[in-house]
């Protein structure tokens, strides 16, 4: 029987891929990484004095990485230089998305951010995004220092349901080593922050404090963002004040 995660109905429901393209702003640069028979676009903004470390983000449903040209100063202030990955199908990038196929890129595209910019390294997933951070957060690159999931999903359940389609009642271990983040999250040991918003209604906050629970490292924090839902965490100082101790905590 085939995976559900493998499914056209599935993949379709869950991408909501933006063609949009931009030149780099002044401070950035733009770099493709190989994936295995497509190229994704990764927006690298320059560290500047005061960053500690290289921030990589795999960015939320619908976002594409010029999303982030405006905000990048405020990760800057935070501590770190930040590098935004696009999915395929998404921005400059080829193919098109599936979920086997944003997690299998992770890695590769945390590896040329790494070869690109040496140095300590956090990897940052949000919301979809989170799928890639849980990946590398299992398996890490020697640079990573930590990991931070941002309004990240944890429920496989709850993913598929919220594509209008049934979940099954068991998940092939397979699968489940490839898709499931209580399954990745066990095996992880880096520092790990979790931002989540009190009032996210798309995913609900009890799906933080499950990853929470989960994640195998002893050093490891859930900071709940105050009348915040899904999208606007970053609008609460809250949230740039813990994101910022995490990283010079780490760096």
């Amino acid at each position: 029987m085939s995976s559900i995660f493998d499914r056209d109905d599935f993949n379709r429901a869950l991408f909501f891929p933006r063609a949009d393209r931009s030149p780099a702003p002044p401070d950035a640069t733009d770099m493709f990484v190989g994936v295995g028979g497509a190229n994704v676009h990764v927006r690298m903004h320059a560290a500047v004095p005061g960053t500690r470390c290289t921030l990589l983000l795999f960015h939320g449903n619908g976002e594409v990485v010029a999303d982030y040209d405006a905000g990048a100063r405020m990760f800057a202030a935070a501590g770190g230089a930040l590098a935004v990955a696009d999915y395929r199908g998404y921005g400059a990038s080829e193919g098109a998305p599936t979920l086997r196929d944003l997690i299998a890129d992770a890695r590769p595209i945390a590896a040329a951010v790494a070869a690109a910019r040496p140095g300590p390294m956090v990897v940052m997933g949000r919301s979809l995004g989170g799928a890639a951070a849980h990946e590398l957060y299992a398996r890490p690159l020697p640079q990573m220092v930590g990991v931070v999931l941002e309004s990240a999903f944890f429920d496989l359940a709850g993913l598929i349901g919220r594509r209008g389609l049934p979940p099954p009642r068991t998940h092939a271990p397979a699968d489940l080593a490839t898709f499931d983040p209580a399954t990745k999250l066990a095996l992880g040991r880096l520092p790990l922050l979790v931002l989540h918003g009190a009032l996210d209604s798309l995913i609900l906050h009890d799906e933080a404090e499950a990853a929470l629970a989960a994640a195998g490292s002893a050093d490891k924090r859930l900071v709940t963002i105050p009348e915040r839902g899904h999208n606007d965490v970053s609008g609460e100082p809250t949230y740039w004040a813990a994101l910022g101790t995490f990283l010079q905590r780490l760096t």
